[in-house]
This record gives C-alpha cells, structure tokens and sequence, in this order.
C-alpha cells in the first residue's frame, strides 16, 4: 500500500507535537546543529543566508545511505533527476537547456571548486563518499558564479585532511542490480600541526537491471566505477593565517543501456534490449585544485582558488535497441577546463563583503561524433508524397561531425552586507561578465541507398531525376566546413536585498537579482552552417523567511520566488527538414513558487527533517515553425513537477541501535514541451530506509530503497516500432558494512 502524502505530514507534526510536549517536563534536548554556508564565497549560517539553500552533511549522507547527487537532488524541494540521473531541474529548469541546446549550462556542479562540464554531470564523478557537505543553491547564482548558474548551482565540499589520524571503510552489496560497492579512506598527519594528507578511494561494479538476450549479455545495464582522490593540507608554522589545501581526483565512470522496452506485460520486473552493438558510456576525469587562503589581519582574507580538469567521455550506441542496424554510432570529447579565481574577503565594524576578480579557459577540441541513421523522404526530407512509392520506405544517411570549440571567460564581482541599524541589513552585489568564444564545423553527410535511376521511369524519368536532385541537394547543404566563428559577449549582473531581523531567530529578507547565460553558436544538422545566438537574461525577485523555535531545536525557512525570463534561448525548427533547427532567441516565460524547509531535532536520539518544493513554469511567448506549426505559449516546461515533498527522521540509541526513515514525492510532470495532452511522467513516492547497529568503530546496516515498489520512468517514446523508457530503480535491498579508526 502506497504511503500517501497525508501520512507523511501527520507523522512528523506528531513527531514535532511529542517533542515540544516533552519539553515542557523533560531536560531540554540537543540543539539543531549549526550548518555553514559556504557557496556564496564566504562563510555564513544558513539562517544568515537569505538565497534558497539546502545543505546536507556528511553524518546525513550517510545516515540517509546516499550514494550520489542524483539521491539527494531526489529528496531536495524543488529538485527533480530526469533522463535517468543523466541530468536535473532547479525550480523546473533543466541543468542544461530548456528546449534549446545552448553553450553554457542553467546549473553548474562544482567539486571543491572546480566546475564540472555537462559530460561529466551526465555520468561523471558524482559520488558522495568522503564528502563532508552538499549545499543546493537554488534560484540565480549568476553574481557569484557567472554564466553558467542562471538556475542555481550545487556545491560538494570533500572532507579535507586533519592532524588527528582518521580511517573508515565501507562496503555495500545491494540485491537486484547486484551491485558491489567498496571504499576507504584513510588521513593524518605528515608533519605535526603543518602538513597532513587525505586518501579516499571506491570502487563499484554492478550488473544493472537490464539484459540483452540477442546478445547473451546479461550486463546491458551495467554501472562501474573507480575513483581515487588525495588531498594535502598545509598551514605553516613560518606563516601563521596560510592555509593551503591542494586536491587531485581521478575518477572513472562506464555505464550501459539505459532504454528498455515497456511495450511487455512484465517489462518493469524483467528490463530487456535487442540491439545487435552494446551501448557504452565512459567518462574519465581528472580534476586537479589548489585553495589558498591567507589571512592578511583580522579583517582582511585573501583566497585564491586554482583549477583544472580534464574530462574524457565516449559513448558507442545502439540507436533503436533492436537486432537491425537502422540507426547507430559513436561520440568522445576531451575537455579541458582552466580556472583561476582571486578574492578578497573583508569584515570590520558593520560591513562584511568581498571583491574578486575571475577568469576561465575552457578547450572543447575534440568534440567529434559518428552516427548512421535512416531518414523518411516524405516525413523527415519533406518530399511530395505522391513519389513515395518510387523510392525506399528509408535512406540510410552515414555522417560525421567535428565541432571544436573554445570559450574565455573573464569577470570582476563583488558582495557585500551592510547593517545599516541594529536589526536591518543591506545586501548588494554586481558582476561584470565578459566572454569569447570561437567554434569551428566540419560535417560530412553521405547518403549509403542508391538512388532510382530517372531512365527506369520513361516518361517519369524527369521527375525522378528532380526528386534525386532535390535529395542530393539537401544532403549538399548538410555537408561544410566552417572557419572558426568568433563572438563576444558582456554582461552586467546586479543585485540588491534587505533583511529585517524581527527578533534574534526570526528574520525576512527580499532580493532581486539578475540571472544571465551567455550567447554562443551552433551548428544547423541539416544545412551543416554555423549560426549565432544572443545571451538570455532574467529578473528575479524572491523573499526570504529564516526562523529557529523551541529553543532553537526547530528551523523553519521558506523562500517565494518569481522569474521573468527574456530573450529565452529555444529550439527552433527552420523547414521540415526535420534536422534543420536551431537555438534561438525565441522565446519567453515565467516561473513562480516556493520552497519550506525544516529541521527539527526532537530529542538527542530523535531528529526529523521535511521539505515542500512549488514551481510553476509557463511560456509566455514562444512560436514553432517548419513542418509543425504551434503556438506553446502558455506551455509548462518539460520535465518540471510542481510540487516536490520530502520528508526523513532518524532514531538513534545510546546502545548503537539504528533506524532512518524517509520519502520523497514528485507529482505528474510533461516529458515534452510540444505535446502537452496528457502529463506522461505520473506522480510518485518514494520510501527508502536504513536500520542496522554500530559502536564507536563498527557498524552493520539492512538498507531498502523504493520499498513499495513503485513503477516509474523518467521518459518514454516510439522507437523502431517498439515502446522504450527509461525507467526508474525497483525496490533494492542491500546490506551494509562500515568501519572506522
């Protein structure tokens, strides 16, 4: 039986009722622990921090039985996973486009400071062992951040070495998918009170939950990994106020088929694909960075953050998952990505701020792609009908691409807080964002079926050769190459705020700000040119509500928002060439809602959390052209639920017993921006659980994902003729075993 939403809130305002009951008669609790925010570029309390924040820490992460980001962004307000943990929406906006392609993301992954490009979001390295916090930024972080934060931004923080010797280990073994996941990691010191070192490494391998019978492959779905990071922190004796810590991760990601077919009575139980080439998906990572931090006076800290990676993705395909060769191919990408950010972060008196200066290198030589795939004359060349019966049902197009791109980054920002009286604040803020970028193409497009020969049709025959012409034509302008294109683009991106602190726990905060994604080019698949498009800016204005009661063991933080978007970058289909569109600025929408978090620490054994999450997303402008003709204004975004609700608490016991229980929901949602008849991606819940039993250095636990069972897919459609989807994860029971120094 489903545990309804209902439930859910009845259990924790009981759990909330006992707790304050108790404390009228019993000695006070624990406090809530205090959680810092630190993605802003300076360090605050999140009751301090008016932006839209979840932090999760690492007791939480492991008290939960995360394992990646995609498990936390799953139970966050106003986070939703799509594609298959291939990506994720802030407030319904996707990390990576709406309904455009676009050159910079709407949402960025930073891992101890160093941004993480789409591939590596996409199957990379986002596991959350070792890591000692997550801080979810929702809503722009574009002063900040700069381009690439138009939706918010998420930020992983790993553990950093101490002086003190420290060690765990963990080991989980999960039934279904059979999955074998070990780590370790292990630090301390290498000279007493001025260098240590950190090593944390995980290995994972499982089979999946999808076979491939054609071809005796009963790993089409596998899931590996390898990482390895190691970390040294210096604070010298020589230099007092320098603290450094250096970080270097090497990650390895490989997956396989995702798809299955949903068109069988028992496809959610038994997962299946046919394709006569397995489908691969690899990503290695290498990220390299340095933090420095020196401490100039009591008031002044200077902070420069260094970064590089190297990301390497490849990917082989089956296009339709079915024992033909219609539709196939290949893709890799080497991506190299160089950082520099210097800061200065200031505090005297009423003020506290910072100013710095930011510049990036990101080199996307290497972006090269294959693919074989069969086209229609009439449906996707848009070929007069009434020939149809002259040429096959199918042509088999074989085409390659090479996309090269670079992208420069400079910007000067700042931030700064002034208490202007003795319950008021000012906020203010601003970034100056200038970008280059310069993108060449080469497409080659070759078409593998014969032609009819116009002399086979007699009196026919010129028409015929027409169509052919008309055919090869199209094909002529799909193939090119294009000299590096170069743009520029400038930014300026402002923002202000104010909070009233009603009483020491309680305050309200308004800001607005200006959200920004650069321009950029692309590439036109079917005319095989380059083509430009113009940067997208929103306004936003939110409110902010930060409170703690019963004696500060009960938080309860809300943020209202809206959104007006402009200039919104979306796809747009130029002809009926299906393969003839484009990014541009086309379009225009708003976005409103909410998000209400709250901790509540019951007892020192018991503790709850419980998140609600509104976003209403709508087009207000935006027209598709070519074979399709429709007006979408007034459309919702893709992908982008309503309504998200998390709920969890956690019982632990002086003698080492272990309970934590928690639900996550998402309600129906489009898996389109074009055909909105029906909200294919049905409202879910989802219960998971973990119990078990530790003392002071070992600890055994039962684990339950999905105990319910609940059936659903991140995305489904027509492909070769048969039903495939995405479907989400069964219920997994698992066992697992920790230890510590």
């Amino acid at each position: 039986m489903p545990v309804r939403r209902p439930a859910l809130f009845a259990l924790l305002l009981a759990s909330a009722a006992s707790g304050a009951l108790g404390a009228e008669t019993e000695a006070p609790a624990a406090q809530l622990d205090e959680l810092v925010v630190t993605g802003e570029k300076t360090d605050r309390s999140i009751q301090d921090t008016p932006t839209s924040v979840a932090v999760v820490t690492g007791k939480e992460i492991a008290e939960q039985n995360l394992v990646d980001v995609y498990d936390l962004i799953n139970r966050t307000a106003n986070l939703n996973s799509i594609f298959g943990k291939q990506g994720f929406t802030i407030r319904g906006i996707a990390n990576s486009n709406v309904t455009g392609v676009g050159t910079g993301d709407l949402a960025t992954v930073y891992l101890d400071g160093s941004p993480l490009p789409r591939a590596a979001v996409n199957g990379g390295p986002l596991d959350l062992w070792d890591l000692a916090q997550v801080e979810i930024l929702r809503g722009p972080q574009s002063t900040l951040q700069g381009r690439n934060a138009l939706a918010g931004a998420i930020v992983l923080k790993t553990a950093d070495p101490t002086y003190e010797w420290t060690g765990k280990a963990r080991a989980i073994l999960t039934d279904q998918d059979e999955q074998r996941r070990f780590a370790a990691a292990i630090g301390g010191p290498i000279v007493a009170d001025q260098l240590a070192f950190r090593l944390a490494a995980e290995r994972s391998r499982a089979d999946g939950l999808i076979e491939n019978p054609n071809r005796n492959d009963d790993r089409a779905g596998f899931r590996d990994s390898d990482a390895v990071r190691a970390k040294l922190l210096f604070t010298p004796t020589d230099l007092p106020g320098l603290r450094v810590v250096a970080a270097y991760l090497h990650d390895e990601h490989s997956n396989g088929s995702t798809y299955s077919f949903t068109d069988t009575p028992d496809s959610w139980k038994n997962r299946t694909v046919l394709g006569d080439r397995a489908t691969v998906d690899k990503v290695r990572s290498d990220i390299g960075t340095l933090d420095v931090g020196y401490r100039l006076s009591p008031h002044l800290t200077l902070a420069a953050v260094t970064t590089y990676s190297q990301i390497r993705a490849s990917t082989v395909y089956d296009g339709d998952n079915l024992p033909i060769d219609s539709a196939y191919g290949d893709f890799t990408q080497d991506q190299k990505t160089f950082s520099e950010e210097l800061r200065l972060n200031f505090e005297r008196g009423p003020f506290k701020g910072l100013v710095g200066g930011y510049y990036s290198h990101l080199d996307n030589k290497h972006d090269r792609s294959h693919s074989v795939f069969k086209l229609s004359p009439v449906d996707d060349l848009g070929l007069p009908a009434a020939i149809s019966g002259f040429y096959p049902a199918a042509l088999t197009i074989d085409t390659s691409q090479f996309y090269p791109q670079t992208v420069e980054t400079a910007a000067i920002f700042g931030d700064a807080t002034w208490q202007v009286a003795p319950r008021i604040k000012l906020h203010g803020g601003f970034r100056y964002d200038y970008e280059h970028q310069v993108r060449a193409n080469e497409n080659t497009v070759v078409l593998a079926t014969p032609l009819p020969n116009p002399a086979d049709f007699g009196a026919l025959g010129p028409t015929v050769a027409a169509v052919n012409a008309l055919i090869n034509a199209q094909l002529l302008a799909a193939n090119s190459s294009s000299p590096p294109a170069k743009t520029t683009y400038k930014a300026f991106l402002p923002k202000v705020g104010v909070t009233f602190e009603v009483t020491d726990d309680a305050s309200l905060s308004a800001t607005v700000q200006r959200g920004y994604r650069s321009g950029g080019s692309g590439v036109n698949p079917g005319r095989g040119g380059l083509y430009a498009y113009d940067p997208e800016y929103t306004w936003n204005y939110e409110l902010a509500l930060r409170s703690l009661w019963l004696d500060r063991r009960l938080s309860l933080n809300a943020n209202a928002f809206y959104v007006d978007w402009k200039d919104q970058q979306v796809n747009v289909q130029l002809s009926s060439n299906v393969y003839d569109y484009e990014t541009r600025n086309a379009g225009s929408s708003r976005i409103y809602g909410f998000e209400v978090e709250s901790r509540f620490q019951a007892t020192a054994e018991i503790s709850a959390y419980a998140s609600l999450g509104y976003a209403n997303t709508r087009f207000k402008e935006f027209m598709v052209t070519g074979a399709t003709v429709a007006d979408l204004s007034g459309n919702e975004f893709a992908n982008a639920p309503r309504v998200t609700f998390a709920a969890g608490g956690t019982w632990k016991s002086e003698a080492g017993w272990f309970v934590n229980l928690n639900a996550s929901h998402r309600s129906a949602a489009y898996q389109a921006v074009l055909d909105q008849s029906r909200r294919e991606l049905k409202a879910r819940t989802l219960v998971n659980a973990k119990a078990g039993w530790r003392n002071d250095r070992y600890g055994a636990y039962l684990t339950a994902a999905n105990i319910f069972n609940t059936h659903h897919f991140d995305y489904q459609y027509l492909n070769g003729g048969r039903r495939q989807a995405l479907l989400g994860e069964p219920r997994l029971v698992g066992l697992t075993l920790e230890a510590s120094l």
